[in-house]
């Protein structure tokens, strides 16, 4: 009777050892899967989310889980995260921004939270093409010389590789900076939706014409006449190129 006595208390032990270690070892994956979810929602990695590459910057204090590479993690928030989504307590503007998942073409909504659902079809009309949808600056050169590449009204460059240049023509020499700024201020609104930007002869003849319909009607036209909404469309526009940019570029990695 006395060895059942010890048996049942080293079993009790075991018992409560196992149930111990239990706790801790999902109190850090709670704690894990929060962080995952915070990083998740920061910045524009939510677009591609499903990428490794948005993994990373990743980083995290927990031993358990600091050597765990970025495709590890991502499958780790594809996989245990993502589809108990709705048991986690988060913030509002986390489940704001956690809502663009159901725009998300790769995400489907499922009891509590979301399944990734990759179509290998659809993802490849996502991949971009250089001289199709966009160019670098080495292509330039040869769509002036003979035309052979098809026209694209994006440029991809990358921000180490940007100098100060100078736009020369017309009897000036204006930084490409400044012709930039006037180019935006001279032009319609259809030419700045499309990225046109205006040669230096062109910007003398609107400013001349500007000129002229000052002097005689009192009117700025064809400047600006909201100068502050012009800054601040220019400034989400430039915003969103950049986010798409570096998404691009990232998926251009994998």
């Amino acid at each position: 009777m006395k060895m059942d006595e010890t048996v049942d208390e080293a079993e009790f032990n075991a018992n409560i050892g196992r149930i111990a270690r239990s706790t801790l070892l999902h109190d850090a994956e709670q704690s894990i899967h929060r962080e995952l979810i915070d990083y998740a929602v920061a910045s524009c990695r939510l677009f591609y989310i499903q990428d490794a590459s948005a993994w990373k910057e990743w980083n995290t204090r927990n031993e358990a889980f600091r050597d765990l590479t970025a495709k590890e993690v991502c499958h780790l928030f594809l996989t245990e995260v993502l589809p108990q989504l709705d048991t986690y307590q988060l913030s509002e503007m986390a489940q704001k921004r956690l809502k663009l998942l159901d725009l998300h073409p790769f995400f489907r909504r499922v009891a509590q939270g979301y399944q990734y659902t990759p179509d290998c079809d659809l993802a490849a009309r996502f991949v971009v093409q250089r001289q199709k949808h966009f160019i670098q600056p080495e292509d330039i050169k040869k769509i002036k010389k003979g035309d052979s590449l098809k026209r694209c009204q994006t440029v991809l460059m990358e921000s180490d590789e940007m100098e100060q240049k100078t736009c020369v023509g017309y009897r000036s020499k204006v930084s490409m900076e400044s012709a930039v700024l006037f180019s935006v201020l001279l032009s319609t609104n259809h030419e700045l939706s499309i990225g046109k930007m205006l040669d230096m002869s062109e910007i003398h003849e609107r400013m001349r014409r500007a000129k002229q319909s000052f002097e005689d009607t009192a009117r700025v036209t064809p400047f600006r006449t909201n100068i502050d909404d012009l800054i601040s469309d220019l400034d989400v526009c430039a915003k969103v190129k950049s986010k798409l940019c570096r998404v691009i570029s990232d998926c251009k990695k994998y």
